[in-house]
């Protein structure tokens, strides 16, 4: 079994595509039970990553399954309306080089920006409290997160950093004279939403509300909080909008085309900035054709601005050949441990045939400092021990020893 991964994103689809195919925490739930059904004992583990630029996949399974999973996936998540043109996959090293770009930024909208390794650590963390993390791809996350922490040390990839709470900032800047002057409604009240206010309070602007589906308050400094309102709000908080950037986490818009409108009318057809940061899309698209009302999606902010981008273009590929050559090590020392945990549960079948005599003659063995892999290989032999258990002399002595000495600690 090997690691595997397949997915969309900004350079293979547009927003309307990647708001069809999202993987959350009920998603990973749902699939779970599907695809243990529809592939007994077929794929040890997996996960998904959604954010506003793509939805991947991982997991660990035999090479030639990896179109029969995505198309079962497919599916099971009805999302047969995307061309299988538009997806991408990766298996082996290559995958495991993407998992790193990804997690580093190296493979972002905005090249070098900082949100994604959290946003992939969050991933990880939600598939591992639902059980779905085995050793194999835990070994492949790990590391992954290793190299990423290691690359933006080590590069200026992250040279003055865009995120996309700075591209909508940059947004601002561009439309608005004096953004200081602006009101600014959050929809959202998510890490996303925090950053985006944050931004906005060091850019000097002030005058920012909220709404949301709960309401908690969102410290942004010691003299200064954001209070969300109730969703119930949002007529009334249009009214009093200039812009509105929204994040929210929801499967159908929050604002719509008559809302709109009718905020247009109370407003006196002042002008209007809405940004879409989420995806799926907090806005209905049909209020791009009101005029005095200014739609940007995340596919748009990005063709905008390009702050940095040569410099941070030239880290990425010095970057990205750094992943791969840390890959390469890393496969070396996952494939070390993932032969000595099939060795020793190999071992720990083979021990418990063992007589006393036998583990008597195996602990001589490791305090003499002893051959144990002849003597292992002979006893196997003895007992008709599968083929595979005379792979042992592929690991070094002193690691077998260790195996051992934990094996028959107790024996």
């Amino acid at each position: 079994m090997n690691l595997q991964l397949f997915g969309i994103n900004h350079k293979t689809s547009d927003v309307s595509e990647r708001e069809r195919f999202i993987i959350d925490e009920s998603t990973q739930i749902f699939l779970e039970n599907y695809l243990k059904e529809k592939f007994p004992n077929q794929i040890e583990s997996f996960f998904g990553l959604s954010t506003c630029n793509r939805t991947e996949f991982f997991f660990i399974a035999n090479d030639e399954q990896i179109d029969e999973i995505f198309h079962s996936i497919k599916h099971a998540l009805d999302i047969n309306q995307i061309p299988d043109s538009h997806f991408y996959f990766f298996n082996n090293n290559d995958a495991f080089i993407h998992m790193c770009k990804v997690a580093c930024g190296i493979d972002s909208q905005v090249v070098g920006e900082q949100e994604i390794f959290g946003q992939f650590k969050s991933a990880y963390k939600i598939a591992d409290d639902l059980g779905l993390i085995k050793s194999r791809l835990r070994l492949y996350i790990d590391k992954t997160l290793e190299i990423s922490k290691k690359i933006r040390t080590s590069t200026k990839i992250g040279i003055n950093p865009l995120s996309v709470s700075g591209l909508a900032l940059n947004l601002v800047k561009r439309i608005f004279e004096k953004p200081e002057n602006q009101k600014v409604l959050i929809v959202g009240g998510g890490e996303m939403a925090k950053l985006i206010i944050e931004t906005l309070y060091k850019s000097g602007i002030r005058d920012i509300s909220a709404i949301n589906r709960s309401i908690k308050v969102m410290n942004i400094t010691d003299t200064f909080n954001v209070i969300p309102m109730p969703l119930s709000s949002s007529h009334k908080a249009l009214e009093d909008a200039d812009i509105i950037i929204t994040s929210a986490t929801t499967t159908v818009p929050i604002i719509g085309k008559g809302a709109v409108e009718s905020a247009l009318q109370i407003r006196k057809n002042k002008p209007m900035l809405f940004i879409d940061l989420a995806v799926p899309r907090n806005i209905e698209s049909e209020i791009k054709l009101l005029e005095q009302v200014y739609l940007f999606s995340i596919d748009d902010i990005e063709k905008i601005t390009k702050d940095n981008f040569g410099e941070r273009l030239a880290e990425a590929e010095k970057a990205s050949n750094m992943i791969v050559h840390e890959v390469e090590l890393a496969q070396k020392e996952i494939s070390n441990k993932l032969k000595r945990a099939s060795m020793r549960s190999e071992l720990q079948e083979l021990l418990e045939s063992f007589s006393n005599e036998d583990i008597s003659l195996l602990r001589n063995q490791v305090v003499n400092n002893g051959d144990l892999g002849n003597l292992i290989i002979e006893k196997a032999k003895e007992k008709g021990f599968s083929e595979s258990i005379r792979d042992i002399k592929a690991i070094d002595n002193h690691a077998i020893r260790e195996i051992v000495k934990g094996l028959i600690k107790d024996a």
